[in-house]
């Protein structure tokens, strides 16, 4: 095989494609630790209740007529709605469903949600195949390995990128590829290949943020990396060094980027762990804000009129990215860092109500958020955040998140995830279906056909 080299270089260009591919390839389920292999379940899980919950979404409302019209063979499931689209526009619709209510999962060092993509293009591919639930499983993990790796190779020091690129559109393919290539069999080099395949197509900005369009972005991550898998099972190919060559991904993108992020410890350490699933659903940047006020709210009696203000302190991040005190819609309340303060202050509570339109444009919340005062704090985290209600009476109530609760450090119990999952799908699937719909995914590991392993078939 020909080695690249960079111009008036001779050296061979280290070949980081062809060895994350080969990790693939070679990866055996029995090599995943007992702990890593949990997660993907966990993973699952929350990706079937989050589907459910946002298939019914204004973004999920408005795209499906488009995609029916625009489909072809109707042979995979749309989760929550009884239908079915192509593969293609399926994995799109269920990524969208998925990230609609902004209560996935997150990757909190570079604000990837790897889960929306990866599972709707593995399951449009179950669908199609048989799969057993460890192979599915296996290809989650994987998935979720290369989309945690590759943005930390772009995300953390001492690499960097611009703010603008949203991680799941960019990498979020990359990954998919990955996982379905797994599933599919792929040689090496046609791992390879897909990969390189996906990286030509991802893509996505943050100025998406607070519009229907952030939601589209994991779905068609999850479209791309599919028919990028599908390509390279044909043979069609790319260059050999697609991510890291001089005009391939990580030079394109970094600035610069961290190459040896990619392979370190690559089969010992697994980052994906660093995935965490949303306690909340809003952006994982307001988690922290949020369960500080909680927090408080739950240790404290006091009547929302008794509060003076609210002082918030978060990492310079947060404030980047979800400091909005008006959002004028539910998607830009997703990441208001004011919005979150003001409905957990009037409602004492952070869950699917403080998100919908109706809170959004409550009268007593919207006055509140302008008593909701955001500082950058230097020595925060992106899972860290302080919170102080100064009350009329001049008493001030504090509380901070260091980490939040559902951080990577503080993880959501089994049980905590499976009140999360009920509590969104019992009052579309009625409470007997949800908690047998809750035991399929947990039996994920036992099954010998994960596209006929639920009732009604995930849908």
């Amino acid at each position: 095989m020909t080695q690249s080299t960079t111009a008036g270089n001779t050296s061979p260009m280290p070949q980081y494609t062809r060895q994350l591919a080969r990790f693939v390839h070679q990866s055996r389920w029995t090599d995943l630790p007992e702990a890593v292999q949990h997660e993907a379940v966990r993973a699952f899980l929350n990706w079937v209740g989050c589907a459910h919950s946002g298939a019914f979404s204004s973004a999920a409302e408005t795209a499906l007529p488009v995609l029916q019209a625009l489909s072809g063979a109707q042979v995979c499931t749309v989760i929550g709605r009884g239908i079915r689209l192509d593969p293609l526009n399926a994995a799109l619709f269920n990524g969208l469903s998925v990230g609609a209510n902004a209560y996935d999962d997150a990757h909190i060092q570079t604000v990837i949600h790897p889960a929306a993509p990866t599972v709707s293009a593995l399951l449009a591919y179950a669908e199609q195949h048989p799969v057993t639930g460890t192979d599915f499983l296996h290809a989650l993990i994987l998935s979720h390995e290369l989309q945690s790796r590759l943005s930390c190779a772009l995300a953390v020091a001492p690499a960097s990128c611009h703010l603008g690129h949203y991680m799941t559109g960019l990498i979020g393919p990359i990954g998919v590829a990955a996982g379905v290539g797994k599933l599919m069999g792929l040689s090496e080099q046609q791992l390879v290949w897909a990969m390189g395949a996906a990286a030509m197509q991802g893509g996505g900005f943050r100025s998406s943020h607070g519009t229907m369009c952030a939601t589209f972005i994991p779905g068609d991550a999850a479209r791309h990396g599919l028919l990028a898998a599908h390509l390279a099972a044909n043979n069609f190919t790319c260059q050999e060094e697609p991510l890291t060559s001089p005009n391939g991904l990580l030079s394109a993108v970094g600035r610069p980027a961290n190459p040896e992020a990619l392979l370190e410890r690559l089969g010992q350490h697994w980052e994906c762990m660093n995935v965490a699933i949303k306690p909340f659903p809003n952006g994982c940047v307001v988690h922290a804000t949020t369960d500080a006020c909680v927090q408080i709210v739950q240790a404290h009696q006091f009547a929302p009129e008794d509060i003076e203000r609210v002082e918030l302190q978060v990492n310079k991040l947060a404030v980047s990215l979800a400091d909005r005190k008006a959002p004028k819609d539910s998607y830009e309340a997703q990441i208001s860092l004011q919005h979150w303060a003001a409905a957990v202050m009037q409602h004492r509570r952070a869950g699917l109500d403080e998100a919908t339109e109706a809170s959004v444009h409550e009268p007593a919340i919207s006055a509140m958020r302008d008593r909701v005062v955001v500082s950058i704090a230097d020595d925060l985290q992106g899972d860290e955040a302080r919170a102080t209600v100064v009350l009329r009476d001049g008493r001030k109530l504090a509380a901070e998140a260091r980490p939040h609760v559902g951080s990577a450090a503080r993880p959501l119990s089994d049980v905590q995830l499976e009140a999360k999952f009920l509590a969104q799908t019992e009052h579309l699937l009625g409470a007997a279906r949800a908690r047998e719909l809750a035991a399929s995914c947990w039996r994920l590991p036992q099954v010998t056909n994960v596209g006929r392993a639920a009732p009604g078939h995930w849908g």
